[in-house]
């Protein structure tokens, strides 16, 4: 089994809603017991045929098979490999404003157990707040690989001012027919992590998630992740008063982030106005 198209990422851009969404559709092929395998960029010593095992059976009414795997944007070996064992397999880009997509990561963190240490020491400890945001630079790795026809993107913001407008633009780039989304997963709330109550619960649980998907436990994992479960270790969403701190703190990496992405609107016809204005 093998992917036809992959979303690479990044992080925190929306897309557990779209493996949800395309789960709902029925008529495409994904992994059946969890969203991410991890195969491209940690768990590719176990070879194709783990990864083939994962998606199960191919059927007649699926139309295509996708892998959402958002922890690839940034990751050169994973893209050699990717290249390499598919040299014909279209790669989407999911894109966030990088000053919102990286608060978003910042709190992804803090759900892992991390201390509350602030943007910028968060950063220093975990580059990939920064590194999944250089979207151009990241892009273009893919480009170089890959060719630009199989380089595809979403914008996320789509997601929030028109969840059906997504879906259409979602089937445009899986070249799929369009299909509505459910009322479920139309306005189910985005993945946003909240503040945990425990951290070291957090972090514990963390690690333990990461062992049990490293043995192909995924079914125990998604059940710790239900929502009763995950409101007792990780609390509410964390108050706009926190959220804007963070946001005047990742002020800070604003023109690196505008450096890169500016080149996008030219180079690969993206939007990015609503990006400048904030």
């Amino acid at each position: 089994m093998k992917p036809d198209y992959i979303f690479i990422g990044p992080h925190k851009s929306g897309t557990t809603w779209i493996d949800n969404y395309l789960r709902h559709r029925g008529d495409v092929c994904l992994p059946e017991a969890t969203k991410e395998t991890f195969f491209f960029d940690k768990q590719y010593h176990k070879g194709w045929d783990w990864y083939a095992s994962l998606y199960g059976k191919r059927t007649p009414e699926h139309k295509i098979c996708v892998e959402v795997a958002p922890s690839l944007l940034d990751k050169p070996e994973a893209a050699q490999r990717v290249a390499e064992d598919l040299p014909n397999v279209k790669v989407i880009g999911t894109l966030r404003n990088p000053i919102d997509r990286a608060i978003a990561h910042y709190f992804h963190y803090l759900k892992g157990g991390e201390p509350d240490w602030g943007f910028r020491k968060m950063a220093e400890n975990h580059p990939a707040m920064v590194s999944n945001g250089l979207y151009y630079k990241n892009l273009n790795m893919w480009v170089e690989l890959l060719g630009r026809d199989q380089v595809r993107l979403l914008n996320y913001h789509d997601l929030n001012t028109s969840p059906d407008g997504y879906v259409r633009k979602i089937c445009d780039v899986l070249d799929l027919p369009y299909m509505a989304a459910e009322d479920e997963v139309l306005y189910a709330r985005i993945n946003e992590d909240g503040d945990p109550r425990f951290r070291l619960l957090a972090k514990a649980a963390r690690r333990g998630a990461r062992s049990l998907r490293s043995q192909g436990m995924h079914w125990l994992v998604n059940a710790v992740r239900q929502p009763a479960v995950r409101k007792i270790v990780y609390g509410k969403r964390p108050d706009e008063t926190k959220r804007e701190r963070l946001r005047h703190e990742a002020r800070e990496f604003y023109q690196e982030f505008f450096d890169d992405f500016s080149h996008l609107d030219a180079d690969f016809m993206f939007d990015t106005t609503t990006w400048r204005t904030q």
